[in-house]
C-alpha cells in the first residue's frame, strides 16, 4: 500500500483514531472522557450514546438472502454510482496497485489465483444496471479474468523505465463501465526472466482499503497452492456483500434511522461553506486533477505528539485532526471548521474477511471561536470525535440528504490517520515491492492530508486539486503545519492566536487570497435583486420543466432562473428529474448537462438549440445508425470510402448501429492528413460526438486497420476502454518496407515470366495513367478547382501509402483481432514491383505481422473471399457472423 493514493487505498481500521481489534456487531469502544470537559457536555454526550448503542443492539443478524429478485446498492455504492453518472468516463475512482515482482513468477498460477479469488466474492464479478429507475447489482455467476503479458523485454532500461510508467499510467486512467464490468483488470508487464511488474485496477465501487488486505492475503494463499500444484486452500464465507446491501437497507429505518439523522441535523445545523484561499477560482464543472507533496516529520516532534496525547487522555488522531483544524483556522480566518475522515464501517464480524465497499465518511465540525487554547481545543475535538464515532452508522448519502445545502459543500477537506501496518501484496518464493502511482485523476476533496506512523515516524501527503492550488502554496502549507506542531507540543496552553507567527508578507498573501475566495463564494456580489425574483414560465417547454422541478424538488413555485443545486438538489434528485426529463420528452441528455444548465431557462434553451442543431461530420459516415447495441466503428481503406462496408451492416442486423470513417479529402473540402498518427486523432473526436466514451468497438479494412490500430493506442493511453479492435486482412506495417535494387528485379523477373508482354502492357498503363493523373492534380490545383472524384481518390491513394510506409507502430497492450482473407487473388492481379505482395508477406508470416504489436493476444479468423472481396457477395456473410460473435 503506498500513501500517495491514499484517498482511496487506504487500510482503515477506524479513522477517527479509534481501536478497532476488538471490534463486534455494537460500536463499544468510546474514549475515556477528560476531565477537563464539563458534567454538564459529559451526561448529554453519555446520555446519547447509551440512546444509540441500545438501538444498535436491537440490529437483524445478517444472513444470506435469496438472490433471484433484484438487489439494491449499498447506500455507498449508490453515492459512487449517482457520481458516475454525473461524471460520465471518470477514472477518479479507480484504486491502482503496482507490484514489482522479482523471481520465477508463474504466470497462469498468477491469474488461477486472481480468478479463485473472483469467484469466493461475487462483489468481483458484479455489475450495476438501471431497472424500472433503481440501480441494482446484477452478479455475473461466473467470470474468468484474463492477465495480459506485455514484453518489454526488448527495450533498454532506460526505455523501459519510461514505458512502465507508460503503462501504469494509462491503466491508472482507463476507466471502467459500471454497466458491464468487469470492474477489476490486470496486466503483467514483462521487464526480464525473472522481473515483472503486476498492474491492477479496481473500481471503488466494489473495493475499498480494508478489502486490499484480504485481497493480497487470498491472492497469495491461492499462489502458494497453484505453484505448487497443491489443492486450493478453502474459502467459504458465510454471507456475501449483496446480503449487507439488503441488511444495510431493511436495519437503517424506523427509529434507528431517524435517531441518527436527528444527531446529524443537530451537529451540521447552521454550519458555513469552507472558504479556502485557492489561487485560482473554482471552476464550473468538479474536477479530479491532482498532485500532492511529502511530509516527514522527526523522531522526536512524533514522540512529543504521542506524549501529549496520552496526557489529555486523548487519541493520536484527535491530537492531528485538532493542529489540521488549526492549521485551516488561519488559512480560511473561520471559527466554524468542517473535516471528512473515513471509517471502516465493519461493526459486524462477517466483514471482516469480506471484499467490498464498506468505507464512511464522517463529517467533523469544531467550533474554534474564542481563541481558546491548544488544549481547551483537544477538549471540543475529543468530544466530536467521540459523538461522531458512536453515531457512524449513518451513511453519507443519506447525511447529505438530510442536510440544507449542497453536497459539495461538506466534503472539501478529509484528513486520516492510519493506524494499521500498510498492506502489500507477498507470493511465496518471490520478491515483491509496491511500486508508486499518481494518475494525476483522483482528488475527490480540494485538501486531503493523510498520514501515517511507521518505526516512530510520523508521515504524511497532502493531496490537493491543483485546478485550485499551486504546488508553492501547499508546499508553504506544509511548512506552516510542522512549525504549528512544533509549537503545539511546546506550549500546548498558548492561544491558538499565537501559535503560528507568520512574516507580514504571508499574512497579507493569505488576506488576499480569502478577499478573493469571498467575492466568488458571496452570491450578493454575483447577483442582483432583479435576477432573484421570480420568472413565471414563459412557453410550454419552460412549464413542463418547472412542473417536473417542482416535482422532484418538492417545491413551489420555482422561477425559471432558480439554480437547482441551490434549491437543494443532489446528484439523486438530479437522476430522478432527468428520468422523468427522458419520459416526457423521449430525450436522455447526461445528468452531467445540468452542471452547466442549472436553471430551467438555460435547460430549456439547450433544448431548443438540440432541436435546431444539424450535426455533419467530415469524416463520419452513419452507415446504421438505429439499433440498442453499441456502436462499431470502421475505418476506410487504402482509397478513402465506406461504401462496402454497407453489406456488411446488412448481415450484421438492425440491432447493431455501425459507422464508417471515410478519408479526410475525399470530400474535396478538406486536406487529407500527412501523419497516420494525426489521422487516427482525427477520428477519435468525430467518433466521440456519437459515443464520449468507452468501451469502444473498432475496426478497419486493410490500410483501415493500421488507422484503427492507432486509435485503439492513442484511446487506451486516454484512459478509455476499446472492447473490441478488429483488423479485416490488414498487413503489419512492416510489411510496406522498401526492397532493395535486387528484390526489385527478381520482382520485374518474375512477374515477367509469369505475365510476359501483359505485364508490361499493363505497367505502362500504370505507369502512363500515374503520371497523368499528376500532371491532372497539378492542374486542378494551380486553377484552385476541387478534384474530381477519381483524382480524389487516387491521390488520398498515394498519400496512404506514403503514410503507412512511414508509420513506426508500438505494441499494444491490448487484444488484437485478425480477420484474414483465405484465397489468394486472382491470376490478372497485378502487384507493385517496388512492394512485396501480401500474398508472398502472408506465406512469410500467417498472422500478417500483428503477432509482436499485439500485447494482449492476437486472436485470427480466417475468412472466405481474397483481400478485394471479403465485403462482397457472397463472403461478406462468413465475416458477418465471425464479427457478430466478438461484438457480443
Amino acid at each position: 500500500m503506498n500513501v500517495i493514493s491514499a484517498p482511496r487505498n487506504m487500510n482503515i481500521t477506524s479513522s477517527v483514531g479509534l481501536s478497532g481489534k476488538n471490534q463486534s456487531s455494537s460500536h463499544v469502544g468510546i474514549i475515556p472522557y477528560t476531565q477537563s470537559q464539563t458534567e454538564t457536555a459529559q451526561q448529554l454526550l453519555w446520555q446519547s450514546i447509551r440512546t444509540v448503542i441500545g438501538l444498535q443492539n436491537q440490529a437483524p443478524p445478517l444472513q444470506p438472502v435469496s438472490h433471484r429478485s433484484s438487489l439494491p446498492l449499498s447506500f455507498s455504492q449508490e453515492r459512487l454510482w449517482l457520481i458516475e453518472h454525473l461524471e460520465s468516463g471518470s477514472s477518479a475512482y479507480n484504486i491502482p496497485f503496482a507490484f514489482r515482482i522479482t523471481g520465477s513468477l508463474k504466470a497462469s498460477a498468477l491469474e488461477q489465483s486472481l480468478n479463485a479469488v473472483i469467484r469466493s466474492h461475487e462483489i468481483l464479478r458484479t455489475n450495476f444496471a438501471l431497472v424500472e429507475g433503481r440501480a441494482v447489482q446484477v452478479i455475473v455467476p461466473t467470470l474468468t479474468l484474463s492477465i495480459p503479458v506485455v514484453n518489454l523485454q526488448q527495450l533498454p532500461k532506460p526505455e523501459q523505465a519510461i514505458q512502465l510508467v507508460k503503462q501504469a499510467t494509462a491503466e491508472a486512467k482507463q476507466p471502467f463501465n459500471l454497466s458491464c464490468g468487469p470492474l477489476l483488470r490486470a496486466v503483467l508487464l514483462h521487464l526480464d526472466t525473472d522481473e515483472h511488474v503486476l498492474l491492477l485496477t479496481i473500481h471503488h465501487i466494489v473495493f475499498d482499503g480494508w478489502s486490499e488486505g484480504i485481497l493480497f492475503r487470498q491472492l497469495a494463499a491461492f499462489y502458494r497452492a497453484f505453484s505448487t500444484s497443491k489443492p486450493a486452500p478453502p474459502l467459504e464465507l458465510s454471507i456475501q456483500y449483496a446480503d449487507f446491501a439488503v441488511w444495510q437497507r431493511q436495519w437503517l429505518q424506523g427509529e434507528f434511522l431517524e435517531v441518527l439523522i436527528s444527531y446529524w441535523k443537530r451537529q451540521l445545523d447552521g454550519k458555513s461553506q469552507l472558504q479556502l484561499p485557492t489561487d485560482r477560482p473554482r471552476p464550473l464543472l468538479p474536477t479530479h486533477h491532482s498532485s500532492y507533496q511529502k511530509l516527514l516529520l522527526p523522531q522526536e516532534l512524533t514522540a512529543a505528539l504521542k506524549a501529549l496525547s496520552r496526557q489529555h487522555g486523548v487519541t493520536l488522531f484527535t491530537t492531528l485532526l485538532a493542529a489540521f483544524k488549526v492549521l485551516l483556522h488561519y488559512y480560511t480566518q473561520q471559527d466554524d471548521l468542517l473535516v471528512c475522515s473515513p471509517t471502516a464501517n465493519r461493526n459486524c464480524k462477517e466483514l471482516k474477511e469480506l471484499i467490498g465497499y464498506f468505507v464512511n465518511l464522517l463529517i467533523l465540525r469544531s467550533d474554534l471561536s474564542g481563541d481558546p487554547s491548544f488544549c481547551e481545543l483537544l477538549c471540543r475535538v475529543h468530544q466530536v470525535v467521540t459523538g461522531a464515532y458512536a453515531y457512524q452508522d449513518l451513511p453519507v448519502q443519506q447525511l447529505v440528504s438530510c442536510v440544507d445545502s449542497a453536497q459539495t459543500s461538506l466534503f472539501q477537506v478529509m484528513f486520516v490517520l492510519q493506524n494499521t501496518p500498510r498492506q502489500s501484496l507477498e507470493l511465496p518464493g518471490l520478491a515483491v515491492s509496491s511500486l508508486d502511482i499518481d494518475s494525476g485523476t483522483d482528488a475527490d476533496f480540494d485538501l486531503f492530508l493523510s498520514m501515517v506512523e511507521e518505526s516512530g515516524t510520523l508521515s504524511g501527503v497532502l493531496k490537493y486539486n491543483t485546478d485550485l492550488f499551486d504546488k508553492a502554496t501547499i508546499i508553504q502549507m506544509l511548512k506552516h503545519f510542522q512549525s504549528l506542531l512544533e509549537n503545539i507540543v511546546a506550549n500546548p496552553g498558548q492561544s491558538l492566536s499565537l501559535l503560528l507567527p507568520m512574516s507580514e508578507a504571508e499574512r497579507q498573501q493569505l488576506l488576499d487570497k480569502q478577499m478573493n475566495c469571498q467575492a466568488v463564494l458571496d452570491p450578493k456580489l454575483s447577483r442582483t435583486e432583479q435576477e432573484k425574483s421570480y420568472i413565471a414560465p414563459r412557453n410550454s417547454l419552460e412549464f413542463q420543466l418547472v412542473q417536473i422541478w417542482e416535482q422532484v424538488l418538492g417545491i413551489k413555485p420555482i422561477s425559471v432562473n432558480d439554480n437547482f443545486f441551490e434549491l437543494g438538489g443532489s446528484s439523486l434528485v438530479a437522476l430522478q428529474l432527468f428520468t422523468q426529463i427522458e419520459k416526457l420528452f423521449g430525450k436522455n441528455p447526461p445528468i452531467a448537462t445540468l452542471l452547466q444548465t442549472p436553471t430551467v431557462e438555460q435547460l430549456a434553451a439547450s433544448f431548443f438549440s438540440l432541436e435546431k442543431e444539424s450535426i455533419s461530420w467530415v469524416s463520419l459516415v452513419p452507415i446504421q445508425s438505429s439499433g440498442s447495441k453499441p456502436p462499431f466503428f470502421c475505418v476506410h481503406g487504402l482509397r478513402g470510402g465506406t461504401l462496402g462496408f454497407k453489406n456488411l451492416a446488412n448481415h450484421l442486423g438492425s440491432e447493431q448501429p455501425i459507422y464508417g470513417l471515410e478519408a479526410c479529402g475525399l470530400d474535396g473540402k478538406h486536406a487529407p492528413f500527412n501523419q497516420l498518427e494525426q489521422m487516427a486523432a482525427f477520428y477519435i473526436k468525430e467518433i466521440r460526438r456519437i459515443q464520449p466514451n468507452g468501451p469502444y468497438f473498432l475496426g478497419g479494412y486493410s490500410f483501415g486497420g493500421t488507422v484503427a490500430f492507432e486509435m485503439a493506442q492513442q484511446l487506451y493511453k486516454q484512459g478509455q476502454k476499446v472492447a473490441l479492435l478488429c483488423l479485416f486482412d490488414t498487413y503489419g506495417p512492416s510489411c510496406f518496407k522498401q526492397l532493395s535494387l535486387l528484390e526489385k528485379l527478381s520482382r520485374h523477373w518474375h512477374n515477367l515470366l509469369r505475365f510476359r508482354r501483359a505485364y508490361i502492357r499493363t505497367l505502362v498503363k500504370k505507369r502512363v495513367l500515374q503520371l497523368s493523373q499528376k500532371i491532372a492534380i497539378k492542374f486542378y490545383q494551380s486553377l484552385g478547382y476541387t478534384l474530381p472524384y477519381k483524382l480524389r481518390k487516387a491521390e488520398l491513394e498515394a498519400i496512404h501509402n506514403r503514410v503507412q510506409r512511414n508509420y513506426v507502430p508500438q505494441v499494444y497492450p491490448g487484444r488484437v483481432t485478425l480477420f484474414r482473407a483465405i484465397n489468394p487473388l486472382g491470376k490478372d492481379f497485378y502487384y507493385e514491383p517496388d512492394l512485396p505482395t501480401p500474398d508472398d508477406w502472408y506465406n512469410r508470416d500467417p498472422e500478417h505481422g500483428w503477432a509482436k504489436l499485439a500485447g494482449g493476444g492476437l486472436e485470427i479468423h480466417d475468412v472466405p473471399g481474397n483481400h478485394m472481396a471479403i465485403f462482397t457477395e457472397p463472403y461478406v456473410g462468413s465475416l458477418a457472423e465471425k464479427l457478430k460473435a466478438c461484438l457480443e
